[in-house]
């Protein structure tokens, strides 16, 4: 019985010689990363510029909501312009991201079924339907990258029952 440690398997030496393992993983980890991280970068702006719209489109809806209700109480005492203010208001500084600044903005009275314009909010009687509107175009903060457009529309609106007398 011959002793493992001197089995003449392990006295020939291989003919080619070996590289070490990092040094062949270095080149694969320079292809790897080149592939993973423009993915990763993607997934990471879209989360982004879609959370960005989710927050504006959050806020245009309860701007909408807040002045629906604001006209609704104040139909007798309140102007479009005043309203319009309150609107901006509620925007919270954010309405530079819609429409360069300046979103669209409307007060009026509306029937409830067909969604139609019925006139000036302020003939708007107890019990009548008002309707803030809310219109902006939408700018993406890197739409290259994530191969969209680059702008696009966005509207907001709430309907409420006039309550003043």
């Amino acid at each position: 019985m011959t002793d493992e440690r001197h089995h003449p398997i392990f006295k020939q030496r291989p003919s080619f010689r070996f590289t070490s393992k990092s040094a062949r993983r270095r080149g694969a980890v320079l292809v790897e990363a080149s592939i993973v991280l423009p993915i990763f970068l993607m997934m990471l702006f879209g989360i982004f510029e879609y959370s960005r719209f989710a927050m504006m489109k959050n806020l245009m809806d309860h701007a909408a909501r807040e002045g629906a209700r604001y006209a609704v109480v104040h139909a007798y005492d309140k102007t479009t312009a005043e309203i319009q203010t309150f609107v901006r208001g509620k925007l919270a500084g954010q309405e530079r991201q819609l429409s360069s600044g300046n979103p669209t903005i409307q007060v009026f009275r509306v029937n409830p079924t067909t969604g139609a314009n019925l006139g000036l909010w302020t003939d708007a009687r107890f019990g009548d339907w008002v309707m803030v509107q809310i219109t902006g175009t939408y700018t993406s903060a890197a739409p290259r990258l994530l191969l969209m457009n680059s702008t696009f529309q966005v509207r907001a609106q709430a309907m409420m029952r006039c309550e003043a007398n």
